[in-house]
């Protein structure tokens, strides 16, 4: 079941009055620290070594102080925000002990401060410190169980504060206030992010329409894309290319928003084993596509693999089928939770009694781009982790350069073909040493072999990726053991920068997006104009190119994007270069107005299926399936369509 408008509302209200109360205690704190708006000034010795760790936190923020200040206290807010959402929707549905919700027969407390203070009994008597190891607790705890992914890393820059405990109480009840039943919907956490920023996105919108800076573009675009047409796309795309492998699937019986289609296009013929399909979503934001796709891949998975338990099927998705980036690290952290949590709900709702059963993804695929690099005196020292191996040590200088400017161009990047050469080029150093070991073999002794090392066979893409990041971790750490908040940062955008390469050198087989549209910062419009001359004219054309440019020969984009490039002149190149020679349109909603919340463009959904060498297709013969909701306003729309696709598939 969907979120309610009034459900929503109040949802709005209970974010707002929240981040107003953070806010202005963690403002209070940050002065306690001496971290003032306009400088910094000396404090007592106890405090000093926080206010270290902050101030080189802040500083990663922005040249300006008071602008970093700003930037990170925003950032400081959500995540703990945030973190206090996943307690509560994790424990409503039963996934940890009872943190944020209060009971008369706990004293007014929560379970775990109940069962904290039995352990600790001289904690009884310190009320806010009793909350705050209470809270540590739970966040290690979701820490442990999402292998430290984004939102509840431990050396986390955002999470060293925490709020004294009136302010902790002025949340928890507001959050209580909550209904009990909007906890179960994990599209609660979406909605919660859109609100965060609801208010920012109008004084931005007063402020500024053109030339915007790139911490403009998430409030600007982050808007949480309406269910059905989620659905749609999905079905239409993931769903289609399913059943183009398995003709015989049942599963277009429960695919009830299929749109039939005739075209001339001839599939590839390829197998297509659930296991290697991969779907991106390239601006994810909250994750509603990637949410949506899991679905259909439990159904792909229980198709194909009906001698697998269940319970192991939610876990393979998260580390096998979906991949999401965003520049923006507070949608990153809701899209990776919200995978996690319903994943996890799944498993629990799937195990049984099965002592076996086991929830241990490897990896959640969601990576930030918001990767800055500011203080280039670590680089150096960060390099020396990889003297040992030349071309190692290439691909990370290069990623280093390539990511340098991240943050603002996001997926935007065209990295793929030379990053390609460089993996390639480890691979046939691999493959050389492994032949000269084995020309050894012949002549001398197993010691004296083990002087070049033990090579492995290979050294595809994913090893070295891992290997990279291992390294990359153990500098983390030992920053962190160090307290050298510098080096930490710096080590955590390297991580975040490696996985970016990782994923936008794969090509996918569904891309699913709801891109950022409207004008570009400077930067991102200088590198588009480069490497995207055909679409350079918007944002979200030239997430259109680049979704083409990732998704596999023979796979499918589906987008929610602005309407204009149908029809205005200034698209006219994405029209005929790429949307003929590159990939053929099959299904457009024309949507025009009132279809996100709180936005204001006009907007169109489509499908487009890439082409390759040999496909049949003849773009001037090439139908598209052309459903036209402008008259009707939110929900009708759905309905509407509802009714012109069951018209359609009622026509001979």
């Amino acid at each position: 079941m969907a979120l309610s408008r009034e459900q929503r509302s109040q949802i709005r209200q209970a974010v707002l009055r929240c981040r107003q109360i953070l806010t202005e205690e963690f403002d209070q704190l940050l002065r306690q620290h001496g971290i003032l708006p306009e400088r910094i000034i000396s404090v007592p010795q106890d405090r000093q070594e926080v206010q270290r760790r902050l101030q080189e936190a802040i500083s990663r923020e922005a040249a300006d102080f008071r602008e970093a200040r700003e930037r990170y206290l925003k950032h400081a807010v959500f995540t703990f925000l945030n973190r206090l959402l996943a307690l509560r929707v994790a424990e409503v549905n039963g996934l940890i002990v009872e943190t944020v919700a209060t009971r008369p027969e706990y004293g007014d407390r929560s379970r775990r401060e109940r069962d904290f203070s039995d352990e600790l009994p001289e904690l009884a008597t310190q009320p806010e410190k009793l909350t705050q190891e209470a809270l540590r607790l739970a966040f290690s705890e979701m820490q442990e169980k999402m292998n430290e992914h984004l939102l509840f890393r431990s050396d986390s820059p955002y999470a060293i504060l925490m709020p004294r405990l009136p302010a902790y109480r002025q949340i928890r009840e507001v959050l209580m206030g909550l209904p009990e039943d909007v906890w179960h919907e994990f599209e609660l956490l979406g909605w919660a992010y859109q609100f965060f920023n609801s208010e920012e996105r109008e004084q931005i919108r007063r402020r500024l329409r053109r030339n915007p800076n790139p911490d403009d573009i998430p409030p600007l675009n982050q808007f949480y894309t309406v269910g059905w047409i989620v659905k749609a796309l999905v079905q239409n795309t993931l769903g289609r290319l399913w059943l183009e492998a398995h003709p015989n699937s049942q599963l277009k019986e429960k695919l009830d928003y299929f749109v039939p289609v005739q075209n001339n296009f001839r599939p590839p013929n390829r197998s297509l084993s659930v296991r290697e399909i991969k779907v991106l979503d390239p601006a994810c934001g909250s994750g509603h596509f990637l949410f949506g796709a899991f679905d259909l891949l439990f159904e792909m998975w229980c198709e194909e693999r009906p001698d697998l338990p269940k319970w192991q099927i939610p876990a393979l998705i998260l580390e096998h089928n979906l991949y999401g980036v965003d520049i923006d690290l507070r949608a990153c952290q809701i899209a990776a939770l919200a995978l996690w949590l319903k994943a996890r709900t799944a498993f629990e709702r799937l195990k049984g009694d099965d002592p076996n059963a086991k929830f241990e993804p490897k990896r959640i695929n969601i990576v930030c781009a918001d990767i800055r690099f500011v203080d280039s005196n670590r680089k150096s020292q960060f390099l020396q982790q990889f003297d040992h191996d030349p071309i190692l040590k290439r691909i990370v200088e290069q990623t280093l350069q390539a990511c340098e400017n991240a943050f603002e161009i996001g997926s935007l990047l065209r990295i793929r073909q030379p990053f390609e050469q460089l993996f390639s080029q480890r691979i046939k150093r691999a493959n050389e040493l492994r032949r000269k070991q084995e020309q050894l073999q012949l002549f001398v002794l197993r010691e004296e072999q083990l002087s070049l090392g033990d090579v492995p066979m290979t050294v595809p893409k994913e090893l070295t990726v891992a290997e990279i990041v291992d390294r990359i971790k153990e500098f983390v750490r030992r920053a962190s053991d160090a307290q050298d908040m510098g080096s930490l940062l710096f080590g955590m955008d390297a991580e975040y920068a490696i996985q970016l390469v990782d994923i936008l050198t794969e090509q996918y087989d569904v891309v699913l997006m709801n891109p950022p549209y409207g004008a570009m910062p400077p930067r991102c419009k200088q590198y588009a104009r480069q490497h995207y001359p055909k679409t350079h004219n918007d944002y979200y054309a030239a997430f259109i190119e680049q979704a083409i440019n990732l998704c596999k020969d023979g796979g499918y984009v589906g987008a929610l994007t602005g309407r204009t490039f149908l029809f205005l002149k200034s698209y006219q190149r994405l029209r005929e270069e790429i949307l003929r020679s590159e990939a053929l349109p099959e299904i457009v909603w024309d949507l025009g107005f009132n279809v996100l919340d709180e936005a204001t463009a006009r907007y169109a959904a489509f499908t487009l299926r890439k082409r390759y060498w040999n496909d049949g297709a003849d773009w001037k013969k090439h139908p598209v399936t052309f459903f036209r909701l402008t008259d009707w306003d939110w929900d009708e729309k759905r309905v509407k369509f509802e009714e012109a696709l069951e018209a359609l598939n009622e026509y001979p």
